[in-house]
């Protein structure tokens, strides 16, 4: 029995095309909930970019599995279920915000202020520190990611292609000694993947976790992924990994699909994911979550 479903944003509730959640991905979510089954977010995105990007228009969700595993919150339903009569879950138009530290009250229906954190991991500093010197040395931008701000070192032609690529707004440049005063949960180092080596080399304390085809990664603490976040919140509810299906469709997918109960590929999923899938659903422009969302109540119907 599917307890709870754990969704990639990009790729497979949002597609790269429109920008723009489909209003029948958004009916499946609502048709999951009342069926009594969670809703949860697995993404390498950071919360804010969630607000700022709209990424959760029109729909619920109970917890979020954030930065690649770095930091995962379950949120209190009261708070949500309220933040939900208000309609806060719908499009907004506000402007985005990339420093939050100084808010205290909850900008959004799933602002961690809502909830509970169940896993925290910062990146050593010793490992940032070595980041930041590697950017000085070859002059590449790198995005630096604290609970409530995101900033870059530099903005470049590069980092703003990127930006470009995933519908995501500028974000501002700050001084570098913040990043070192503070915990940093993720760094992007913009760059193309296949030059990361000499990175890898010298941060050895990070993993690369690759999401793109691009000029673009993300650097996490080693060891933590998307599937240890998901256990922390599997073990925040009291369920077990039996009683919960991934979807999704990138590189950064591939362990969370294969460690669930039930994992579920994206028609539109990179070939890794397939391999793994329990299940292959239509691509996201042709129905997939919707159609994913009916096997897994008609999988629970039949026990």
């Amino acid at each position: 029995m599917i307890k709870i479903i754990f969704f990639d944003i990009d790729g497979t509730l949002r597609p790269f095309e429109t920008g723009r959640v489909p209003e029948t991905t958004q009916a499946a979510l609502r048709r999951a909930h009342e069926a009594g089954i969670l809703c949860a977010i697995a993404t390498g995105r950071h919360w804010m970019e969630i607000r700022n990007e709209n990424l959760a228009e029109g729909m619920r969700f109970d917890a979020f599995v954030t930065m690649d595993g770095e930091f995962c919150y379950v949120l209190d339903s009261k708070k949500v279920d309220a933040a939900i009569a208000r309609g806060e879950h719908l499009r907004h138009d506000q402007p985005s915000c990339f420093d939050m530290r100084q808010l205290d009250a909850p900008l959004a229906y799933f602002d961690p202020q809502n909830g509970r954190v169940v896993q925290r991991i910062e990146i050593p500093k010793s490992a940032v520190q070595k980041v930041i010197e590697l950017c000085e040395e070859q002059s590449f931008a790198c995005l630096f990611e604290e609970e409530r701000a995101i900033y870059a070192n530099r903005l470049t032609p590069q980092l703003l292609q990127v930006l470009k690529d995933i519908k995501s707004a500028k974000p501002p440049v700050r001084p570098m000694s913040e990043a070192l005063e503070n915990p940093i949960y993720m760094m992007i180092p913009v760059m193309p993947y296949e030059e990361a080596a000499e990175l890898e080399r010298r941060v050895p304390e990070c993993a690369i976790v690759r999401w793109s085809d691009g000029l673009s990664f993300d650097l996490t603490k080693k060891g933590i992924t998307k599937v240890s976040g998901i256990d922390a919140i599997l073990k925040a509810y009291g369920f077990t990994r039996d009683e919960a299906a991934a979807i999704g469709d990138g590189w950064n997918d591939v362990e969370m699909i294969e460690h669930c109960g039930l994992g579920i590929a994206m028609g539109n999923a990179k070939p890794e994911c397939k391999a793994v899938a329990d299940y292959i659903c239509p691509s996201i422009l042709e129905g997939g979550i919707p159609d994913a969302i009916d096997y897994i109540l008609a999988r629970n119907r039949e026990g």
